[in-house]
């Protein structure tokens, strides 16, 4: 299994990552959305989430299927909208956490219902994502599943941020997410994903 030295590495390798039909945004430049040093914001927001984290200490990981287009292909925070960056940063004490795009605060429901859940507990939650990009159809837009291959390629990233996290538990947000979990060799509990209605069942099950 790949091992990186650090956060920095680990958010310099994922940034090297290049796939057809996919929106790597630790490298790639959205010319609607972005501001010419949006890509790097977005490094520079991982990669100062991922060292608080770790260095903190974490009790559980959260892990959803993969970035959304209104939340980390914007942010490139897993499970985070731009409506919750300053969530981030007074969370985890980094106020270099910054928007990496102009115009419209984007939103996201997924992000609200997870942010909400957050705040009603004490555990310390590390976010994460099976498939840590974007994928859309080759129209650039519209958004797509990834592939079992797809997956694959990212395994190690997953392994890592879980291992170097330590955490007392594995919450995985949907059913594809404790899949892909389990072919890379984690154990998790599973709770309803927030989108598609999910929300309310989502909370329930969180703290439960």
């Amino acid at each position: 299994m790949k091992q990186w030295k650090s956060a920095s590495d680990f958010v310099a390798a994922l940034a090297r990552s290049r796939l057809d039909n996919v929106f790597n945004p630790y490298s790639d430049h959205c010319p609607t959305h972005d501001l010419a040093d949006g890509p790097m914001i977005r490094r520079n927001n991982l990669e100062l989430f991922l060292q608080a984290a770790l260095s903190e200490g974490v009790d559980d990981v959260w892990v959803g299927l993969e970035l959304g287009r209104q939340g980390g292909r914007r942010t490139g925070l897993p499970l985070t909208d731009e409506e919750h960056l300053p969530a981030v940063a007074q969370y985890w004490k980094i106020p270099g956490v910054r928007r990496a795009t102009s115009g419209r605060l984007a939103k996201e429901p997924t992000a609200s219902f997870v942010w909400k859940a957050v705040r009603s507990t004490e555990r310390r939650i590390l976010f994460w994502n099976a498939f840590p990009l974007q994928c859309h159809q080759p129209n650039g837009t519209t958004n797509r599943n990834h592939s079992l291959e797809e997956a694959q390629l990212f395994q190690p990233h997953l392994r890592w941020v879980v291992e170097q996290a330590a955490p007392t538990r594995i919450v995985a947000l949907g059913l594809k997410a404790q899949s892909a979990l389990a072919r890379a060799g984690l154990t998790s509990s599973y709770v309803r994903h927030p989108a598609r209605n999910g929300g309310p069942t989502f909370l329930a099950n969180i703290h439960g």
